[in-house]
């Protein structure tokens, strides 16, 4: 589909991509991964069309269809989510206009080269109509809305109205619809919620595009990839794994790397040592100068480069409070409707909320449910009703989600620290800095030439530059890079004092708290659970509404049949219910026998002194078996889901 060869891109001096080369293929799924300010944006800007570079070609078929959805583009405020989203089938109207075009150049073709081109053009035009069923474009374009988290109401506001979230998401709902042969995003996750997310994970495994995704949620990466290509130094890293084995494969890679150099280096010594001692000699005279041939003829093993940089962060110990950090009694928020002016949205009624010291929470739920709003009323930005009181000497740190938009632009990184920092902690300020990776002449760059990852890490400097006790986090990370979220996760882990943080990112949420705060209903609900049990919940008691009205449904068509009708229909239920009995059995079996493989090529990859060529093949492989197990998963669930329908036992 598209080959990329000796591409070649500066920044100054500095080299963005020095000579790489790759392809994509019709079924690849990519991810490209790398630290923040690697490249990773500016390769999809290229091969978008969107970004110049300096040498190097690009080569893709003049058919291919692209969708490329930026981390930030410009929209038209004057649409609807409905009429943004009623574009992707514009493209309907111009291959219908291509094809009456065609067909009349088919008839007049003169030679049997101009009609075998004119002939393929036509029946691509053919399968793209087909492929993006312009026929019911309206129940697709609702299906994709309500999925990607709109409600029927807001489908018709203005995108003035909307947040830049939302409009991402009316945007991201027309490229899926428009189905192109290759999608290029670039962090479609940043601005969905966990259902949203999840809803998008689905759709995109079976989605019949190639796929080069870039994104730090590690679990959206391992779920929908094959394949990962790092960019690193200026180089390219490809390797036919998912992120989290990718990490493992470079892992053992770097080892075998570090140890053949490390023997190479023992033979050249005792080489260079024999040449040494014969050189002298003129008996010996021939040999040495052999051995020299051979040591200029030898190719140097060298270690890829690592880049090792990574936030040092450390909470200092936190201040004591008192046992209660923060009470919420009886809180009730509204908000005026936007399309009924004299009516009220609410969002919370009579609200409850008990943190004690100590604690690590998190505020989870759809967008929308007020997870924000909540932050914003303890931290007094917001008015509510209610009462809302901080607990004794509570010392509150507040990351917003536009925290590193609310720094001083003009600022320099330096004068933003020296601002935020506390009277004690001033002689720390430049050692904080080189922690947050701004070293040198970084601390005196304005903060408006940074990137978002780094104003990130800018922001969450400041915080640790005074004493606090109580850490408010509303998407600290957004705008940070793999290695940089996990850094953060493991200072959270240790840090003593008690924080309150809002994510929509499951690994960074998973083992880092002690209790989760679920916003539904207009009230907060307790859930003493892991973020990955709450998401299995959350799907249990989904499929167990489904299977309630089926079975509601069941029971009332059987209520108007007659006996003898009864009977027949007993007996056939009966015969499906074994077959289908049958069916579970046997995809329980394949399972089993899956994940019993998956365990022995996992304990194989990890067993020392295995060649590198096989612990990749290995890998491949066990990507080969999550595909499948996820292929088999999908059939067990629906089977079992058909058992519940055809009745509660199961027949032996």
């Amino acid at each position: 589909m598209i080959t990329v060869q000796g591409l070649t891109l500066h920044f100054g001096p500095r080299p963005i991509f020095d000579e790489i080369s790759f392809f994509i293929g019709s079924e690849d799924r990519i991810g490209l991964v790398g630290r923040n300010g690697a490249g990773k944006s500016t390769l999809l800007k290229i091969m978008a069309g969107q970004q110049p570079f300096d040498t190097g070609t690009i080569g893709k078929p003049k058919e291919l269809t692209l969708g490329y959805l930026p981390q930030e583009m410009a929209h038209n405020l004057e649409l609807t989510p409905w009429q943004v989203a009623e574009k992707a089938f514009e493209e309907a109207i111009t291959l219908n206009a291509s094809l009456e075009r065609i067909e009349k150049d088919l008839e007049k073709a003169t030679t049997d080269e101009e009609a075998i081109e004119l002939a393929t053009l036509l029946a691509h035009a053919h399968e793209r109509l087909n492929t993006i069923g312009a026929a019911d474009h309206d129940m697709q374009i609702e299906r994709m809305l309500k999925g990607i988290g709109f409600v029927e109401k807001d489908m018709h506001r203005l995108m003035s109205e909307m947040s830049g979230g939302w409009r991402m998401r009316a945007e991201l709902a027309r490229l899926l619809l428009i189905q192109p042969d290759l999608l290029l995003l670039d962090e479609p996750t940043n601005h969905l919620d966990l259902p949203a997310i999840q809803w998008l994970e689905d759709l995109l495994r079976t989605y019949p595009a190639a796929l080069v995704l870039i994104s730090h949620d590690k679990t959206f990466l391992d779920r929908l990839t094959k394949r990962t290509l790092e960019v690193i130094g200026g180089k390219l890293i490809d390797r036919k794994v998912p992120w989290s084995q990718y990490v493992e494969l470079r892992k053992v890679e770097r080892e075998q790397q570090a140890s053949a150099a490390k023997d190479q280096q023992r033979y050249i010594k005792e080489t260079t040592d024999l040449i040494n001692k014969f050189r002298a000699k003129a008996s010996k005279a021939a040999f040495a100068q052999s051995l020299i041939t051979k040591l200029d003829k030898l190719e140097r093993i060298e270690v890829d480069d690592e880049d090792l940089r990574k936030m040092l962060v450390k909470f200092p110990p936190a201040p004591t409070s008192g046992k209660i950090v923060a009470e919420v009694k009886g809180v009730s928020k509204t908000y005026p409707d936007r399309k009924r002016p004299d009516e009220e949205k609410p969002i919370f009624r009579n609200a409850e909320l008990t943190i004690a010291k100590g604690e690590h929470l998190a505020l989870v739920g759809a967008n929308g449910t007020g997870k924000s709003t909540l932050v914003r009323m303890i931290m007094r930005e917001e008015p509510f009703e209610g009462e809302i009181k901080l607990g004794h000497n509570v010392i509150v740190g507040y990351y917003a989600q536009d925290m590193p938009e609310r720094m001083n632009p003009t600022s320099t990184v330096m004068e933003t620290a020296e601002y935020a920092a506390s009277e004690d902690n001033r002689p720390r300020i430049r050692a904080m800095l080189g922690a947050f990776m701004f070293s040198g002449e970084d601390v005196d760059k304005k903060v408006k030439v940074l990137s978002g990852g780094e104003r990130a890490r800018l922001a969450l400097c400041c915080m640790l530059l005074k004493p606090l006790n109580f850490l408010i986090l509303d998407e600290p990370t957004h705008h940070l890079d793999i290695q940089s979220k996990d850094v953060l996760k493991e200072a959270l882990k240790n840090y003593d004092g008690t924080f309150l943080l809002v994510s929509h990112d499951r690994d960074f949420l998973h083992g880092l708290t002690n209790r989760l705060l679920e916003l539904d209903d207009f009230r907060i609900r307790d859930q003493h659970m892991d973020i990955l049990e709450l998401i299995e919940k959350r799907k249990a008691l989904q499929g167990a509404d489904i299977g309630k009205s089926s079975a509601a449904k069941t029971k009332s068509e059987k209520a108007l049949k007659t006996d003898n009708n009864d009977h027949n229909d007993k007996r056939e239920r009966d015969k499906e219910r074994r077959r289908v009995q049958s069916q579970v059995q046997r995809l329980e079996k394949q399972l089993a026998e899956l994940e019993q493989e998956e365990k022995q090529l996992q304990a194989a990859v990890m067993k020392g002194g295995t060649p590198a060529s096989e612990v990749q093949k290995g890998y491949e492989r066990m990507g080969e078996i999550a595909q499948r197990i996820a292929a088999t998963m999908k059939e067990w669930e629906d089977a079992s889901t058909k058992l519940e329908e055809l009745g509660e036992e199961r027949i032996a």
